[in-house]
C-alpha cells in the first residue's frame, strides 16, 4: 500500500507539487520495504525493496527534470542482477514500465513502449547471465575441493613427505571409508520405505551445510543456505508439512519438480547436529507419523556411519598397517550382513597374524560359534562361557591378552583346544552392548605384538560397528516390509513379490497360486469381546498362516482381518489342499475371553496364473471374486475360481 501510494504520488504530479511531502513518504517506503526484506531475509520482499529504490530514483528524475538519465535503468539492473536471481528480476522489470505510465498517457507511446521493453530483456539477459556465473562458480569450487583431495591421496600413496604424519594418517583413513556407497544405500532405503521421491544427505561444516548424498542428480540440486534445512539445523528439532508451496516455504534447498511434503531430521552427535535427512515428495499430504519415526531412525543409523569417519581420524599407524587395516576396514563396512560382517573380521584378523581365529556371537547369556571362523565341527553351537579365560573379557568389557596361557589352571575355551599358548580377546562393544567376542588363539608364546594387537583392536572396533548397522538395518528392513500386529509382510510387500514371482513364472513357465482369506464375521468378535481380543485373533490366525505354509510360500497381512498367500509352483490341487490344511487348522484353534472360549473360521479363495488370469490385477480380481464366493456360499470354505464357471 505504501509503494501504491507512492506510485500514484508521482504519476498524478504530486511529486512535482510537493517534492518535499513526496520525497519523504517515499523514503519511508523503502525504508519499510528494506527492514521487510533484509531483517527477516525473506525473497517475498526482494522485488517490493527493489521497486521502491527504483520509485524514489524516478521520482527525482521526473522533479529534476533529468530525462537523459533514465539510460541509468540499465546500470541498476546489471548490478542488481550480480546478487538477486533471474525470477526476482523479472518481477522488478515488469513493474518498472508503470513508471512511464505518464508518458503512455501523454502520447509517447512508441517510444516509451520500445524503452521499457529493453529493460525487461536486460534483465532477463543479465539475470540469466549471473544465474549461470553463480553456477559455474559452484562448480568450480567443487571441482578444486576434489582435486585437492586427490592430490592429497596421491601424496600418501607415493610416500611423500612434506604432509605431516597426523595429516598423511587423516586423508588416508579418509581414503579408506568407502561410506558413500554405504550411504547411499540408505538413502536409497529410505525412499523406498516412505515411498519419497527424492531423499538427501546435507552435511554441517562451518555453520554451513552442504549436499552429501542424494537419490536425485546431485547436479540437479541447488543449496539455498537457509529454509527448512537452517531451521532444523538451528532448532535440532524434526521438520514435517504436507502442504508446502513453492511460492510459501523456502525449504532450502531447490530441485527439480514439485515439493509438497517434507521431512527433515537433524543427526545429532549428542549434542550437535552434524547434518540434516530429508525426504521429500510432490504429493500432498505424503508422509504420516510412521514414515517421519522412520526417516528419525535412519537419520540416528547415518550418525553412526559419519560417526565412524571421525574415529578413523584419530588414529595413527605405520604406513604398511594402514594398508592394511584400509583395505579390510572397506570390506567391513560394504555388507550390512552380519555373517558377512564376521567372515571378513576373520579374513582382516588372518593377514595380521596366522595365530588360530574364533568368533562368538552373543545370544543372551550365550554365545554361538559363528561361520567362517574356529572349529568346523563346532560352528553353529551355543556355548556357556563362564568358568573359561575368555570369560573374563565379557565380564571386564575390555581387550586381555595373556602371552602365555600355559600356567592358567582353568580351561582357556569352552571346549577344548590344542597347542594355545597365547590368547587375545576383544569383547565387541557398540553402545554399552556386548554384540560377541573375538579370540586369538597363538600357538607360540607372545605370538602377537603390540602393533598387532592394536589393529586387531582397531579392526574389531570397525566391525563392531558394522554389526550394529547390520543389526540396525535388519530391523528397519523389517519395520519397513512387515505389519506390525501380525509381523506378515505388509501389503506393500505383497505387492511387490506377486509381481516377482509373476515375472519368474514367466521364465520359468511354472504356475503361481493366489490365495485371499477372510476371517469370518470378524466384526462381531470386536463387537462381543473388543479390539484386544479382535487383535489376539488376528494375530492368532497370522501366526497358523506362517506355520500351515512352505518356505517358498509368501504370507501378507492384505488389510483388516483379510490376508493373502503366494503359492510359486503350484497349481489348483496343491493350493486347495495348502488351504484347506490352513482353513481346519483355523477351526480347530481356540481362543479365549472373559472365561470364555470360542472358535474362529476362515474363507478362502483361489486363483491360478495363467491359467485363471493374465496379469497381477487380474489374478487379484479372481481370487477376490472366489473369496466372494466363499463368504456368501456359507462361510468357512475354500472355493477355486475355476469351479466357478
Amino acid at each position: 500500500m505504501l509503494l501504491f501510494a507512492a506510485w500514484i504520488g508521482l504519476v498524478t504530479d504530486f511529486a512535482g507539487s510537493r517534492p518535499a511531502v513526496w520525497f519523504s513518504f517515499a523514503a519511508v517506503s523503502v525504508a519499510v520495504c528494506a527492514v521487510l526484506h533484509f531483517i527477516p531475509q525473506r525473497k517475498d520482499y526482494s522485488v517490493s525493496f527493489l521497486f521502491s529504490l527504483v520509485l524514489i530514483c524516478s521520482g527525482a528524475l521526473q522533479v529534476f527534470n533529468l530525462p537523459w538519465l533514465k539510460p541509468a535503468y540499465f546500470l541498476f539492473i546489471i548490478v542488481c542482477s550480480a546478487f538477486y536471481g533471474t525470477n526476482t528480476m523479472l518481477g522488478l522489470s515488469l513493474l518498472m514500465p508503470l513508471l512511464g505510465l505518464k508518458a503512455f498517457i501523454k502520447g509517447n507511446t512508441l517510444e516509451e513502449a520500445a524503452f521499457w521493453s529493453l529493460v525487461i530483456a536486460a534483465a532477463a539477459l543479465s539475470g540469466f547471465f549471473f544465474d549461470r556465473l553463480r553456477r559455474e562458480k559452484e562448480k568450480a569450487v567443487a571441482s578444486y575441493s576434489t582435486l585437492r583431495d586427490n592430490a592429497r591421496n596421491i601424496a600418501l600413496d607415493t610416500g611423500m613427505e612434506s604432509l605431516s604424519s597426523d595429516e598423511i594418517m587423516s586423508h588416508y583413513f579418509a581414503s579408506v571409508l568407502k561410506t558413500d556407497e554405504e550411504i547411499m544405500e540408505m538413502l536409497l532405503t529410505v525412499r523406498h520405505a516412505v515411498l519419497a521421491d527424492s531423499v538427501n544427505l546435507f552435511t554441517l561444516r562451518d555453520n554451513a551445510y552442504s549436499l552429501r548424498c542424494s537419490t536425485a542428480e546431485k547436479d540437479g540440486i541447488i543449496i539455498t543456505g537457509k529454509g527448512i534445512i537452517s531451521s532444523c539445523i538451528r532448532d535440532k528439532k524434526v521438520y514435517s508439512s504436507g502442504e508446502l508451496t513453492e511460492k510459501d516455504t523456502d525449504l532450502g534447498y531447490i530441485r527439480p519438480g514439485k515439493v509438497s511434503s517434507i521431512i527433515a531430521a537433524p543427526l545429532m552427535d549428542g549434542p550437535t547436529v552434524t547434518g540434516v535427512l530429508s525426504a521429500d515428495s510432490a504429493r500432498y499430504q505424503a508422509f504420516n507419523e510412521t514414515e517421519k519415526n522412520t526417516v528419525k531412525m535412519f537419520a540416528n543409523h547415518l550418525v553412526r556411519i559419519m560417526e565412524r569417519e571421525r574415529i578413523y581420524l584419530m588414529i595413527k599407524r605405520d604406513i604398511f598397517g594402514l594398508k592394511v587395516l584400509r583395505e579390510e576396514s572397506s570390506n567391513l563396512v560394504s555388507s550390512l550382513n552380519t555373517e558377512v560382517v564376521v567372515r571378513k573380521l576373520c579374513e582382516g584378523a588372518g593377514k595380521i597374524s596366522a595365530a588360530q581365529i574364533f568368533f562368538f556371537m552373543a545370544k543372551g547369556k550365550q554365545f554361538e560359534l559363528m561361520p567362517y571362523a574356529g572349529d568346523a565341527g563346532r560352528e553353529g553351537k551355543l556355548f556357556d562361557l563362564r568358568g573359561t579365560f575368555i570369560n573374563m573379557v565379557v565380564e571386564n568389557r575390555q581387550p586381555i591378552y595373556m602371552s602365555d596361557v600355559t600356567g592358567y589352571r582353568g580351561p582357556v575355551m569352552p571346549f577344548k583346544v590344542d597347542d594355545a599358548r597365547s590368547v587375545y580377546a576383544v569383547p565387541m562393544l557398540y553402545e554399552s552392548s556386548l554384540l560377541g567376542l573375538f579370540v586369538m588363539l597363538g600357538r607360540k608364546n607372545d605370538e602377537l605384538d603390540p602393533f598387532q594387537t592394536d589393529m586387531l583392536k582397531v579392526l574389531c572396533n570397525q566391525a563392531a560397528t558394522s554389526l550394529a548397522n547390520a543389526k540396525l538395518h535388519a530391523e528397519i528392513e523389517k519395520l519397513a516390509t512387515t505389519d506390525g500386529l501380525t509381523g506378515l509382510f505388509n501389503h506393500r510387500v505383497f505387492q511387490e513379490r506377486l509381481s516377482e514371482e509373476l515375472r519368474r513364472q514367466n521364465r520359468f513357465a511354472k504356475p503361481v497360486s493366489l490365495l485371499l482369506t477372510d476371517i469370518d464375521f470378524f466384526k462381531k468378535i470386536n463387537d462381543t469381546y473388543g479390539h484386544p481380543v479382535g487383535d489376539i485373533v488376528l494375530k492368532g490366525v497370522s501366526k497358523i498362516i506362517g506355520e500351515s505354509i512352505r518356505e517358498i510360500d509368501i504370507a501378507s497381512r492384505y488389510g483388516g482381518e483379510e490376508f493373502a498367500v503366494i503359492l510359486p509352483g503350484t497349481e489348483g490341487e496343491g493350493a486347495t489342499n495348502i488351504a484347506e490344511r490352513l482353513r481346519k487348522a483355523v477351526m480347530d484353534k481356540e481362543f479365549s475371553a472373559d472365561g470364555k472360549s470360542f472358535h474362529v473360521t476362515i474363507s478362502i479363495g483361489i486363483a491360478i496364473y495363467p491359467s485363471d488370469a493374465k496379469s497381477k490385477e487380474e489374478l487379484i480380481e479372481r481370487a477376490d471374486q472366489a473369496l466372494y464366493n466363499a463368504k456368501h456360499g456359507g462361510r468357512n470354505r475354500t472355493v477355486l475360481r475355476s469351479a466357478i464357471g
